[in-house]
């Protein structure tokens, strides 16, 4: 028997830039908000105490008298560039896969067929469960790390997820 390898019209094979995909939830912009505020108040609490403590050198009082506004602007940058990323941020389900995508500045696109999860996990921090988040972690054969994470997901639709993709990978139609 010969080997043949026929060549694909690589117009016909369907888009991932044409995926319809699921922003994430608001809740999920309110809760990283809510880290960066756990981060930077304290930091920037801690900067006044440079207008306390007694510094002779001019140059360095002069450093740290700005010091609190420094932080302040990286604060603001931050949350500026993390509500950015958070509508980058986005999910697709179809019947053969789960598609993410995510990066602001190096976009990418994760298409995971189902047929390739071993496991799945859902977790849900203290701050997540305060905002009724979960995250979804897709484990595929060959390794113990996460081959991907859905942050983010409403906590009920993160489980429909798995138990829809859990079923899916066994091969299981889904009612």
């Amino acid at each position: 028997m010969a080997f043949t390898n026929i060549n694909i019209d690589t117009n016909t094979l369907p888009q991932a830039a044409a995926l319809e995909m699921q922003p994430m939830p608001q809740a999920y912009q309110r809760e990283i908000m809510t880290q960066l505020v756990i981060i930077f108040v304290p930091v920037f609490l801690v900067s006044w105490l440079s207008w306390l403590l007694p510094i002779p050198e001019p140059t360095v009082k002069f450093v740290f008298k700005f010091l609190p506004l420094l932080i302040v602007v990286i604060a603001v940058l931050v949350s500026v560039l993390t509500v950015m990323q958070f509508r980058v941020k986005a999910y697709a389900l179809r019947e053969q896969d789960i598609a993410y995508r995510s990066g602001l500045v190096f976009r990418k696109t994760v298409l995971l067929p189902f047929n390739r999860v071993q496991h799945m996990e859902v977790t849900s921090g203290p701050l997540q469960r305060r905002f009724g988040l979960a995250s979804l972690k897709f484990f595929t054969a060959g390794g113990a790390s996460v081959d991907l994470k859905i942050a983010g997901l409403e906590a009920p639709e993160a489980e429909r997820l798995r138990i829809f993709i859990l079923r899916r990978s066994q091969g299981n139609n889904v009612s």
